[in-house]
């Protein structure tokens, strides 16, 4: 088949929380500026106020892993796992709004509807799709093997 893996877990796209950062970079400044003015417990908080921030941001801006995809299903991180056969209709659906444009991920599962916006995650749609075609039809296969 094609050279698609087993099975594929989607991240989501890091997200810029700059202001976490500027304000850990902000707080190190008055630290400085307490520490010089020998006020020890103001500088110390303005510390540990930036250390707290910067990891925030640090922690913050990794990508999570939100979907795995395989052979036998779909899987929403946090979620049960859920198998092609109980997936109902799985739709890339277009959002417009003003000048902007995106895409939704949506599937039913047991009249459960999911949403997943796709410029959340680190796939573009046309690849999900296509990774959506490729499981769903090994998942057929399967199917049709076991019969």
């Amino acid at each position: 088949m094609e050279e698609i893996p087993e099975h594929t877990i989607i991240y989501t796209r890091p997200t810029d929380h700059l202001l976490l950062l500027l304000g850990g970079l902000g707080s190190s400044l008055y630290m400085i500026f307490f520490l010089i003015q020998t006020e020890y417990l103001l500088g110390f908080l303005f510390v540990s106020l930036s250390i707290f921030l910067i990891y925030r941001y640090i922690q913050i801006s990794k990508p999570q892993p939100k979907l795995i995809l395989s052979q036998d299903g779909i899987q929403i991180i946090g979620q049960p796992f859920v198998s092609w056969a109980m997936v109902h209709g799985l739709q890339l659906r277009p959002d417009i709004k003003g000048n902007n444009y995106s895409e939704t991920f949506v599937f039913t599962n047991n009249g459960r509807i999911q949403e997943i916006p796709i410029p959340k995650l680190s796939i573009t749609s046309w690849q999900l799709e296509k990774l959506l075609e490729i499981y769903q039809d090994r998942f057929r296969n399967a199917q049709i093997v076991e019969e």
